[in-house]
């Protein structure tokens, strides 16, 4: 039917408010359903904390409150990640886990409440008064009862002993039975606390000094985590002439505090899932590994790229093979320095800017120079490895430089050794390093293994120890197939590397 077109022009500015107040009343929806599914979030972790703790919805808030601070996240986030299923199951952290960056979602009805404590308020139906300020006994066992707290005395003198009431129920004795004489508390602990509490009734009867230590009391069938602090009471001439003490029942806070270590636990291994999944993600997505052989002008190559057996070791290795017109072929393979989304993020800036750079035409060492100010500019502190070359397929010739990177392993004719690198040291430990450059003669099925060093490193050996098995796996290989090489290579390693990844690259020359 459409709109009136008005001689005045009013129809369209009426048409153009109504499009305005739709699209702030659109937005304003959008924003309320924000906060009801952020709501949502978090009361569901606050019921997940409050089942796990055993304590109300109150005090589970505040854990997930201290939780959160703990970890420099927001509330929000630490609910989402609370919530997730374990890493490793169907349902992997997503990268979204960790875009939820809101200061927190606010106490909506906190105006509300006070508006209602402004209000006057109905009379409550009588109930137990509060004890008065000036009657120091009913502030005394009020303040046993909150505090969970018994106190005990031992004359020493007089042989007579008082106990509380709270007393008798932290130990689970009935008031009945009388209190129990030092030297049989130890009977009431679990049998690997016993020595302990041996100790500290001799600390308190020698009169030495204080002890303040927690101990294991059996009640019943349960356990019961309970501070004990107990002083000597000394006569005129020093000699112990009673022992006091006051016993607290902390069974509560203990169970809470595992519970709440256990949450935090959790949550720091989900983080840790969240962002290995984010880096594996950020290096595939600027890595991508080939599958079989690639075909280069003169040579065939293959790839294997292990991530780190480390959940929390993703790393930043990286290689390149690119064809240049009228420049042959560009091989280059890197590592650097730490681990997680900054390693990755550094992977991706150091390897688009060599392959941004091989287009100039310029050697291997001049590309390096030029990588090392690229990584001197990183905005945090960064170290890596690189070894880049130039393949002449006309005249099988590889041209390279390299920054603190092992040298490549040369097989030929069922033989291996390393070829002797050029001088060179790893970027970003200097201003203006030097970078020698190599030319190796290379001949018609001769293979040349580039690796990083996530490849031979193992804490249980040295890196010389690592290289002989690299050698002596390429020289048994028996195959010329750049793919039955890896896997022979690889197999003769064993398990990847758990605090690091590997990247190998296998060129065989036509």
């Amino acid at each position: 039917m459409g709109i009136p077109h008005d001689h005045d022009g009013s129809g369209v500015e009426r048409a153009a408010s109504l499009a305005d107040t739709v699209d702030r009343l659109r937005a304003e929806l959008e924003q309320t359903h924000a906060v009801a599914r952020r709501t949502a979030i978090l009361e569901q972790a606050k019921g997940l904390l409050a089942e796990r703790l055993g304590c109300g919805v109150a005090a589970a808030h505040t854990h997930l409150l201290e939780i959160a601070r703990d970890s420099g996240i927001s509330p929000e986030v630490a609910a989402r990640l609370l919530l997730t299923p374990e890493p490793g199951g169907e349902d992997a952290p997503s990268p979204g886990v960790l875009s939820v960056l809101s200061p927190g979602v606010p106490d909506t009805d906190l105006a509300a409440r006070l508006r209602a404590r402004a209000r006057p308020r109905v009379t409550p139906s009588p109930g137990p008064a509060p004890p008065a300020a000036d009657d120091p006994a009913a502030q005394h066992e009020q303040t046993q009862r909150i505090g969970n707290l018994g106190w005990g005395l031992w004359d020493l003198t007089g042989g007579r002993i008082h106990w509380s009431d709270r007393l008798y129920r932290i130990f689970g004795r009935d008031p009945a039975e009388g209190p129990l004489p030092l030297e049989r508390l130890a009977e009431r602990v679990v049998p690997a606390d016993v020595p302990l509490v041996v100790h500290l009734v001799r600390t308190l009867l020698d009169g030495t000094e204080k002890v303040d230590n927690e101990i294991r009391v059996l009640r019943g069938e349960e356990t019961r985590d309970v501070r004990f602090m107990g002083e000597p009471v000394l006569d005129a001439y020093g000699t112990p002439a009673a022992v006091r003490c006051v016993c607290q029942d902390v069974t509560r806070w203990r169970l809470g505090e595992r519970a709440l270590k256990a949450s935090r636990v959790q949550l720091e291994r989900r983080l840790i899932a969240a962002e290995r999944h984010q880096a594996i993600e950020m290096q595939r997505s600027i890595l991508p590994l080939p599958e079989g052989i690639v075909e280069k002008p003169g040579l065939r190559a293959a790839v294997r790229y292990l991530p780190a057996g480390h959940s929390a070791r993703v790393g930043g290795d990286w290689y390149e093979t690119t064809a240049i017109d009228g420049e042959g072929v560009f091989l280059a393979i890197g590592d650097v320095s730490g681990h997680g989304l900054n390693a990755a993020a550094a992977m991706a800036r150091l390897r688009n800017g060599l392959s941004g750079l091989a287009f100039s035409g310029a050697p291997p060492d001049r590309l390096l120079g030029w990588l090392n100010r690229l990584t001197l500019h990183w905005p945090t502190s960064l170290t890596a490895t690189v070894l880049a070359g130039r393949y002449d397929p006309d005249e099988r010739t590889l041209t390279w430089a390299q920054a603190g990177h092992l040298p490549p392993v040369l097989i030929r004719e069922g033989k291996a050794v390393t070829l002797d690198p050029p001088e060179g040291i790893l970027l970003g430990a200097m201003h203006e390093p030097e970078f020698a450059v190599e030319t190796t003669s290379l001949e018609p099925g001769d293979l040349l293994l580039l690796y990083t060093d996530g490849l031979i490193e193992r804490r249980e050996r040295c890196l010389q120890e690592g290289l002989d098995l690299l050698v002596h796996a390429a020289a048994t290989t028996g195959s010329g197939d750049p793919e039955g090489v890896l896997d022979h290579v690889l197999e003769a390693f064993g398990a990847p590397n758990p605090n690091d990844d590997t990247c190998v690259v296998a060129i065989q020359i036509e």
